[in-house]
């Protein structure tokens, strides 16, 4: 079965995608989503799920997107941060007040952002939502793509036509090297371990990063008092404490983190998954973009992987606006490439820079480090341009991201 010709395909059906289709269908356009995996939700177990840092920008796109108010309710406000490293005395601290801000960013459950907009999309007349969908072939006319697939609701091979098609399936893709693109690949020879905590005192909006010679740990603060983990350690370490009891866990986490918050009273299901960089190139072709991880795979220590993705989606609704599909989109498709190059090379370089500068046991840093963080400490004006960073203000300010869809 065929249908019309649809303005944009979505390739991916996560948060990315899912974002990337509400913000054109606000533009006007007509997009048909495809996603493999069953959308249906199915809610996790409180100290189960799993959980996604929303950057300020990240907040103002979704306000101007409408989503935002839907979206509040399920979110933690981050309203200090506290970068310390392990062994060393100093440390620096950034506070939302102090910026003239209610909070630098939000974190939110996966499950429960991924509900959100899947519900908004389905509401939506202009998205056409197909799952699960076994993309059986692709391929790339001077109109736009052709995508041929199969779903559980249909038996017989069905076909999409559309004038652009967007990439948001992850790193792991395999429709990016039937485009014939170049994949790099780095392996950090870490392994992140994610859980949910309960401690004996809540937060209070702090978010912690605390740095060890063996890998990185971030805690953040989640809705119903509790902190959502990313411990990043070698392989086998990882994997020790993954396989070990909770109380020797909680032991090991307690030695790196110390008792700031009390005790851990409570820990959720641990899960693990090894921290590779990836990076695809080109962004962008005469028909077809990349974005979120189908770009770049990040390593989770900035905590900058949605948040550069969603930067994506706002780029290119501005490229976008004002450009006829049924024309040749090559030049405003060349203008996302341009203007997301930096911010993503940027994003990227800023937190390899962090796991080789903390990562790193050779003495000869351990006073280095201390004494960068004492010097952020005692700097306003350096904290603020961190701060901003953090918060995806760098550069390339898009229209959504000022608030003004």
């Amino acid at each position: 079965m065929q249908q019309g010709m649809r303005d944009v395909c979505i390739v991916g059906g996560g948060p990315v995608g899912l974002s990337a289709a509400l913000t054109l269908a606000r533009q006007g356009r007509s997009v048909t989503l495809l996603e493999a995996r069953d959308l249906g939700y199915v809610e996790p177990d409180a100290m189960d799920a799993r959980s996604i840092a929303l950057s300020l920008s990240s907040q103002r796109i979704f306000e101007s997107l409408d989503l935002w108010d839907d979206l509040r309710p399920n979110c933690a406000p981050i309203r200090h941060i506290h970068v310390s490293s392990a062994g060393h005395l100093g440390m620096t601290r950034l506070h939302a007040d102090e910026l003239g801000l209610e909070a630098m960013g939000q974190v939110v459950e996966y499950h429960l952002l991924q509900q959100t907009l899947l519900i908004e999309a389905e509401r939506e007349p202009a998205i056409e939502l197909c799952f699960p969908a076994r993309i059986e072939s692709l391929q790339m006319q001077d109109s736009g793509p052709v995508i041929e697939f199969r779903s559980e609701q249909e038996e017989d091979l069905q076909c999409r036509e559309g004038r652009l098609l967007l990439l948001a399936d992850g790193g792991q893709s395999d429709l990016a090297a039937r485009l014939g693109l170049q994949r790099e690949s780095r392996d950090y020879g870490q392994t992140a371990i994610v859980a949910n905590l309960r401690f004996d005192r809540a937060g209070d909006g702090w978010a912690w990063e605390r740095f060890a010679a063996r890998g990185p740990m971030a805690l953040l603060p989640l809705v119903r008092d509790r902190y959502a983990l990313v411990w990043s350690l070698p392989p086998q370490q990882a994997e020790a404490l993954i396989e070990a009891g909770e109380t020797d866990f909680i032991e090991a986490l307690h030695q790196q983190f110390g008792y700031r918050l009390g005790r851990v009273r409570e820990v959720g299901r641990r899960a693990a998954f090894p921290l590779v960089l990836r990076r695809t190139r080109p962004l962008s072709g005469s028909r077809w973009a990349l974005l979120g991880n189908a770009a770049n795979v990040l390593h989770p220590v900035a905590g900058q992987g949605f948040n550069l993705a969603l930067r994506d989606v706002s780029t290119l609704y501005d490229v976008l606006e004002g450009c006829s599909l049924d024309g040749d989109p090559g030049e405003a498709l060349q203008r996302y490439a341009r203007r997301r190059e930096p911010d993503q090379q940027r994003t990227l370089a800023w937190g390899n820079r962090l796991v080789e500068l903390f990562g790193n046991d050779l003495p000869i840093l351990d006073h280095g480090r201390a004494a960068a963080l004492g010097l952020l400490e005692r700097c306003p004006a350096l904290k603020c341009e961190v701060a901003w960073q953090g918060m995806g203000y760098g550069s390339d300010l898009s229209s959504l991201m000022r608030g003004r869809p």
